[in-house]
């Protein structure tokens, strides 16, 4: 009985150790450094598809989006959470955590309100993505332009685009209070 119930033992072990060594090596296995809660922003479209008169949301490169911030019809939304936000983001933007309450999508609807472009990036593109197909759905607006950043707020750091760091004022779609570059201001 007891050698039954130590190769029954050393079977589960193998499993779990072989599990968590694919798992490491898939491109989407769970990353357990960084892990972070399931948003709730879901993507109301099914399957993403196009709702009826609204524009589709775009990707563009971070050094493309970069050209649309000088606008100031443009609002630049982080969707990461708090603490990223603080250690850096792109410069002037507001923060949106995709767990971001009903209040606080809220404001951000309202501060887009009678601007014409809304730049979204996360940690990478899909997250970015989700919260803003979910914007797209709230807003409803067919002549609001709403662009996410490919590769998220790594690539547009590592394009040396504006960046400011601090923590966000009130957490709630507003712009932050404080600035310091981090990278070399090349936003025109």
């Amino acid at each position: 009985m007891t050698l039954i119930l130590m190769r029954a033992l050393g079977l589960v072990g193998a499993g779990a150790l072989l599990g968590l060594l694919v798992n490491g090596v898939r491109p989407d296995g769970v990353r357990f450094a960084r892990f972070a809660a399931p948003s709730a922003c879901t993507v109301t479209a099914a399957g993403g598809e196009q709702a009826p008169g609204l524009a589709p949301v775009e990707t563009l490169a971070p050094r493309e989006a970069a050209g649309l911030c000088g606008d100031a019809a443009t609002v630049i939304a982080d969707v990461r959470p708090a603490a990223d936000f603080a250690e850096g983001h792109v410069s002037g933007a507001i923060h949106l955590p995709c767990t971001a309450s009903g209040q606080a999508a809220s404001a951000a609807v309202d501060l887009v309100a009678g601007r014409r472009t809304l730049i979204v990036y996360g940690e990478g593109t899909e997250d970015a993505r989700r919260v803003a197909e979910e914007m797209r759905q709230r807003i409803r607006r067919p002549d609001l332009r709403i662009v996410v950043v490919t590769g998220g707020f790594g690539a547009w750091n590592q394009a040396g685009l504006a960046c400011s760091s601090g923590p966000c004022a009130t957490c709630a779609a507003s712009p932050p209070a404080a600035s310091a570059t981090r990278a070399p201001a090349s936003v025109p």
